[in-house]
């Protein structure tokens, strides 16, 4: 299997393309490796149901017993619970930072220590949520982790 990269300036977004004959071990290896990131959720947003894929949310949040994912420019409320989006989704890169809130790992620009030992994370859309600090460890390792791969890829 060949694998091309090119730099393309001024994306909007990423993209990947699949050139094949016929889906060999070796190609479905690499598929499935992807499959996390390339997931849709549902919600509602503006009165009407939409579905956007998973790896556009920056994060999720609880308010009042009701859970939304935001994205670039969209707030869509979902039915899942954060436990549930943790449980179903934690290998497409989402990590809770507290007890209300997880991040898209993907979505993090910079990281920025607070006082009181928490944590600024000012996301791509320069949007800053703010991690406490019992969930330190964790989100550090699931970042860990993530670095691991992408180093493995390279």
């Amino acid at each position: 299997m060949k694998f091309l990269k090119t730099k393309e300036e001024n994306l909007e977004e990423n993209y990947l393309e699949l050139h094949y004959d016929e889906i060999d071990g070796e190609t479905a290896a690499v598929l499935e490796r992807l499959r996390p990131a390339l997931k849709y959720i549902e919600g509602i947003s503006d009165g009407k149901r939409v579905t956007v894929p998973l790896s556009s949310i920056f994060y999720f949040e609880t308010v009042d017993r009701k859970t939304f994912g935001y994205t670039s420019n969209t707030c869509l409320e979902v039915k899942e619970t954060l436990q549930n989006i943790i449980d179903d989704h934690k290998e497409a890169g989402f990590v809770r930072i507290s007890k209300s809130c997880i991040v898209n790992l993907y979505k993090i620009k910079r990281l920025q220590g607070d006082l009181n030992m928490r944590t600024l994370i000012y996301l791509k859309n320069d949007e800053c949520i703010v991690m406490n600090r019992g969930y330190r460890a964790e989100f550090y390792q699931a970042l860990k982790h993530i670095q691991e791969k992408k180093n493995e890829a390279n």
